[in-house]
């Protein structure tokens, strides 16, 4: 009830089995009190099996002892030391199990638990961590979209990352995904950005004061740096 077997296995169902065994150990420790006559006699206990917030309440936090209270009329702190009493963690994906705050029931994950992942990552090779959520499904992920009329900003770079590995995340989930990364190479604003270019050129070339710059240009110092290239690359054969 508690091996794993020859099933190749991923991370998130090996999440899952934990959650089960949880409910498994609990169950079974439950009919033991119940035999034992610490506890009353009623329906198998259920609960919520969650990850703490806190990594000093182990790896994973069962309510079902909160959940019983009613159902069984003692307190939960009650329920969940008699539980306690009577789960065997020996052969299980748990080393240790504690009792916190009204009721709840702490456990850490063992050597077992982390030794299973890690075979499964080595059978399933370059597909482990993939899923089929996606059904080969058609997505498309447009990010960044480079203007070439102004320096590359953070946001700009944070784009093209978060971009690319949420395109590369969906792949990995049996989504097909094609990636639109747009970049403007022509219309008004890249015309009106090589003339700027020109005119802080030919500025440097015939002086300030010699050659107007467009209304409508761009004012930018990446500009003026630009052109200062240009000049230092061409001189004023242009």
């Amino acid at each position: 009830m508690r091996e794993t077997g020859d099933t190749v296995i991923t991370t998130i169902s090996m999440i899952d089995n934990a959650r089960k065994q949880i409910d498994e150990l609990i169950n079974e420790a439950c009919e033991k009190a119940r035999a034992a006559g610490k506890l009353p006699a009623g329906a198998p206990l259920s609960g919520s099996v969650e990850i703490p917030r806190e990594t000093s309440h182990g790896d994973y936090a069962a309510t079902h002892a909160l959940a019983a209270a009613k159902e069984l009329k003692l307190a939960p702190a009650r329920i969940a030391r008699e539980l306690a009493d009577n789960i065997e963690l020996e052969g299980s994906y748990f080393n240790a199990l504690s009792i916190a705050g009204p009721g709840f029931i702490n456990f850490t994950l063992s050597e077992k638990w982390y030794g299973e992942v890690l075979e499964a990552a080595e059978a399933m090779g370059d597909d482990y961590g993939s899923v089929d959520v996606g059904g080969g499904r058609r997505a498309m992920v447009e990010f960044v979209s480079a203007n070439p009329t102004g320096p590359m900003t953070i946001g700009n770079a944070r784009g093209g990352v978060l971009g690319d590995t949420l395109a590369s995340i969906m792949e990995r989930a049996g989504y097909d995904v094609w990636r639109e990364f747009y970049v403007n190479d022509s219309g008004n604003e890249v015309e009106l950005f090589g003339r700027s270019i020109d005119a802080r050129y030919m500025q440097l070339c015939l002086g300030e004061e010699n050659y107007g710059f467009p209304e409508d240009g761009y004012h930018g110092d990446d500009i003026k740096a630009l052109a200062a290239l240009l000049f230092e690359t061409e001189g004023d054969k242009l």
